[in-house]
């Protein structure tokens, strides 16, 4: 027998080392105030401005505290002393790079990381503009910070907990500057690199590593307590050899009828749900309950944290000022949405999520792709979420009152088996989630819609027709048309012949883009002492290749040149960031 619960409750390392943070009350000066609570206020705030590093006798702000004892300064004032001070710029400021400057101004000024790549290119921008001490008081006269501190009391660690209108990237960040209760920015391990840089520029939740606290009188037991080798210790009893006519028994695997039978019950669960229709008159419950069903179909039934959902639009829909289409084109075009379906994925991945999160269903033909596709090149963001919303495929299967549901699972008059079939390929089952890092963020179904055949398999002939394409006369070009092609031959031809010249405008677009990243991307994978350089994508056939194989080799085409893309933008994000530092360096010396 073997011990190995333990129990999560008085396990130290539930709390991850912020414990400490939880236990300790913010510290304010009042105004009837001792002298033992000004010397605890002082403490304290040299403790979280200078980043829990001992601090020397020598080293303090005598005049200031003076000051702060008579109540001349404030709190806010005092804070503000200490991080103007020359101790402070020589800790924090001349030995850092820029970037891990920022970090810790956020977290000794405002109590939390930074939560995106543009707070810290503003603070950026601030420092050339107007200095060190510019970029301090920005801080210190922000409404966050008079919001959060006021006067007199002392900033302290808020990042550490989830907070409404916080996103979750910011919350896993500071978890990268707070190292735990004993921990110190003054960390000569790092050698003051930044921690963020990399998580901020791919706008990406930071790892959540075990952090290091102060030693408790509970310790962890080193290992599980087996009974039968203390027995044997106890009465000298020597372990035998292992049976080796033990084999173990392998998990059966399921044939044909249960494959299609936990096929069947990974959807029945769509088919038993009713639509969720908003009522005149519906009780609280009843609106949370819409609520609930809005942002599971939106965000694609991945886990929304309370710090992230829309407060103010819940409010408005609760009080009947949204309707539930307006509701779920606030979810749609929130930061939240954005960030996980659309700066993060590629461009036909981010299609293909869109018509299943807004109209319920798969895209039906390369048509509809492409459409959308140009409205984002044309419009952006925001008008591409409308197109959908505003449609009259919306008004008729949702109206105003019904939240979008997956539609495309059951057949219906005037439905491709195309759009059927790719329904399936989006939604694998009812515990699926659509923030699956498994797949990368890739497209599902551009090989299946541009060769318009369920899950990109080519379409069954017979044998008259595989011996005419065998045994038809080689063309000399796409331009060219066999005379003794059929109305319907002729039709399918002129379609894949116009979808060839379609993907040759994407495959020019994508080469335009991959070479305006090129110098920055350089300039990245030469800092990170890495040998990336964007190869030659050309995939051609020859004259007598068929149209579906010419098809196939531009997908493929398309496909490395995307990949290429992807790895261009993260190190052309990193090449700019250090383009930027080597100018303002330059222009500023």
């Amino acid at each position: 027998m073997v011990s190995t619960f333990i129990n999560p409750l008085v396990n130290p390392e539930a709390n991850l080392g912020v414990s400490r943070f939880d236990e300790t009350a913010p510290i304010q000066l009042w105004q009837n105030h001792s002298e033992s609570d000004v010397d605890l206020v002082i403490r304290a705030a040299y403790r979280q401005v200078l980043g829990n590093a001992h601090v020397m006798e020598s080293e303090r702000l005598t005049v200031a505290e003076s000051q702060l004892k008579q109540r001349d300064i404030s709190v806010r004032e005092f804070v503000r002393q200490i991080a103007l001070s020359e101790q402070y710029r020589a800790r924090f400021f001349e030995p850092c790079p820029r970037m891990r400057s920022i970090e810790l101004n956020f977290k000794h000024l405002l109590g939390r990381a930074p939560e995106s790549a543009e707070e810290m290119a503003d603070h950026a921008q601030l420092l050339d503009r107007g200095g060190f001490e510019m970029e301090i008081n920005d801080y210190i006269d922000s409404d966050e910070y008079h919001d959060a501190f006021g006067e007199d009391t002392v900033p302290y660690y808020r990042g550490h907990k989830t907070q409404t209108g916080k996103k979750m990237v910011g919350f896993t960040h500071m978890f990268q500057l707070l190292r735990g209760s004993a921990s110190s920015d003054k960390d000569p391990k790092h050698q003051n690199r930044s921690r963020l840089n990399s998580y901020i520029l791919r706008n990406r939740p930071s790892a959540i590593a075990p952090l290091k606290g102060a030693p408790s009188q509970w310790q962890r037991p080193t290992a599980a307590t087996d009974v039968n080798q203390l027995l044997s210790k106890v009465f000298g009893l020597r372990s035998g050899s292992p049976d080796l006519s033990f084999k173990p028994v392998a998990p059966k695997s399921a044939n044909e009828p249960e494959r299609q039978q936990q096929f069947y019950e990974a959807y029945q669960p769509f088919k038993e749900t009713a639509p969720v229709e908003f009522c005149v008159g519906s009780s609280d419950a009843d609106l949370e309950v819409m609520i609930r069903a809005v942002y599971r179909q939106v965000f694609g039934n991945a886990h929304v944290m309370e710090s992230e959902r829309l407060t103010i639009a819940e409010s408005q829909f609760k009080r009947g000022e949204l309707s539930v289409r307006e509701f779920v084109r606030q979810l749609a075009k929130s930061d939240l949405y954005r960030s996980r379906f659309f700066d993060s994925c590629y461009r036909y991945r981010a299609i293909e999520l869109n018509f299943k999160h807004l109209l319920g269903r798969a895209p039906d033909n390369f048509d509809e792709m492409r459409y959308h596709s140009s409205v984002l090149d044309n419009s952006g963001f925001e008008t591409d979420i409308d197109t959908y919303i505003d449609s009259d495929e919306y008004q008729t299967a949702f109206g105003e009152a019904i939240v979008p549901y997956y539609r495309g699972l059951s057949t219906q008059n005037g439905q491709s088996m195309l759009e059927f079939t790719n329904m399936f390929q989006l939604l694998r089952s009812a515990s699926s989630s659509d923030k699956n890092l498994a797949t990368n963020n890739k497209p599902q179904l551009t090989r299946a819609i541009v060769q318009n055949s369920p899950y990109g398999k080519l379409k069954v002939s017979d044998t008259a027709a595989i011996l005419a394409e065998v045994f038809k006369p080689k063309t000399s070009g796409i331009g060219q048309i066999q005379p003794w092609a059929t109305s319907a031959n002729f039709a399918a031809e002129q379609a894949l012949r116009q979808t060839l010249l379609d993907q040759d405008l994407i495959i020019e677009s994508l080469q335009k883009q991959l070479a305006d990243l090129r110098p920055s991307a350089s300039i990245g994978a030469s800092y990170l002492k890495n040998s990336w350089q964007p190869s030659v994508v050309s995939v051609q056939g020859d004259a007598s290749d068929s149209l579906l194989q010419q098809s196939d080799n531009q997908i493929e085409q398309i496909a490395n040149l995307q990949a290429q893309i992807a790895d261009a933008r993260r190190y052309a994000a990193i090449g700019d960031a250090r383009l930027n530092k080597w100018r303002s360096r330059v222009f500023n010396s």
